[in-house]
C-alpha cells in the first residue's frame, strides 16, 4: 500500500514541478527540494518534521502580516482600487490617505500595523524601505480614511491597536474617517473602545469612500471659514 502511494506521488512530481516553475514559485520549489534531500539522505522522519515545521512557520509568517492597501481613484469612474497594483489607471487623492484593511484584525496580525501604515504615509507604498527619504508629502495625510469592509471581526488587541492609531492621527492634527463598517458587532467594538468618539463621532463614519471624502472636504471648508 505504501509503495502504491509513493509511486503515485512520484508520478505526479514532474507535473507539479513544472507547474511551480511556470509560476516562479521559488519558495515552494526550495521547500520541496529541501524535504526531498532530507528524506533521501537522512531519514523519512526528518523529512516529515522539516515539511511540517517549515509549513507552520510560513503560515504564521503569512498570517501575522497585515495586508493593508493604499487606495486611489480609478480614472473616469467613482471606484477606488489598490494604487500599488493598478498604478497605471489609479490616481491617489490629494490631501487624503485612503487605507483599505481587507481582513479581520486580531492579536496575530496587528503587531506590525503601525509600521506598515507609517510606510504608506511616507512613501505611498508598502514596498519602500524605511531607510529611504520621504517621498509622500505630509499634507497628503491631512485626512485619513479607513475602508474597513474586510474587517468582519476584531478582537480586543486589534481594537486597542486601532484606537492607538486613531489617537495618534488626531493628536497630529489629522481628520480620521471610517467607511463601510461591515457589521454591527465590529461597530460596537469601535464604539465601546472609544474609536468612534475619538475620531469625531458618527459624522466621521460613512457608507463608502466617496462619501467619506465629501465629509472631509466639508469639514475642511468649515474649519477654513471659522478660522478666517
Amino acid at each position: 500500500m505504501i509503495s502504491v502511494v509513493a509511486y503515485s506521488l512520484i508520478e505526479e512530481c514532474p507535473h507539479d514541478l513544472g507547474f511551480f516553475v511556470r509560476l516562479r514559485g521559488w519558495s515552494e520549489l526550495a521547500l520541496m527540494i529541501l524535504i526531498f534531500v532530507s528524506t533521501i539522505f537522512y531519514s523519512l522522519e526528518l523529512g516529515i518534521a522539516l515539511g511540517m515545521g517549515l509549513s507552520v512557520l510560513i503560515l504564521i509568517r503569512h498570517s501575522t502580516k497585515p495586508r493593508i492597501q493604499i487606495l486611489g481613484k480609478v480614472e473616469g469612474s467613482d471606484r477606488f482600487d489598490n494604487a500599488e497594483l493598478h498604478a497605471e489607471n489609479v490616481e491617489l487623492v490629494e490631501g487624503a490617505l485612503i487605507v483599505k484593511i481587507p481582513e479581520p484584525l486580531t492579536f496575530a496580525n496587528t503587531g506590525d500595523l503601525k509600521n506598515r501604515l507609517r510606510r504608506l504615509e511616507m512613501y505611498g507604498t508598502n514596498r519602500a524601505h524605511p531607510s529611504m527619504p520621504r517621498s509622500r508629502p505630509a499634507e497628503h495625510n491631512q485626512n485619513v480614511i479607513f475602508d474597513v469592509h474586510g474587517v468582519t471581526s476584531i478582537d480586543g488587541s486589534g481594537t486597542q491597536v486601532l484606537y492607538e492609531i486613531v489617537d495618534n492621527y488626531v493628536q497630529a492634527g489629522a481628520r480620521v474617517y471610517f467607511c463601510r463598517v461591515p457589521n454591527r458587532n465590529v461597530y460596537r467594538m469601535f464604539e465601546r473602545s472609544g474609536i468612534i468618539e475619538r475620531c469625531g463621532g458618527m459624522s466621521h463614519v460613512a457608507g463608502h469612500v466617496d462619501e467619506a471624502l465629501k465629509l472631509a472636504e466639508t469639514e475642511s471648508r468649515t474649519q477654513s471659514i471659522l478660522s478666517a
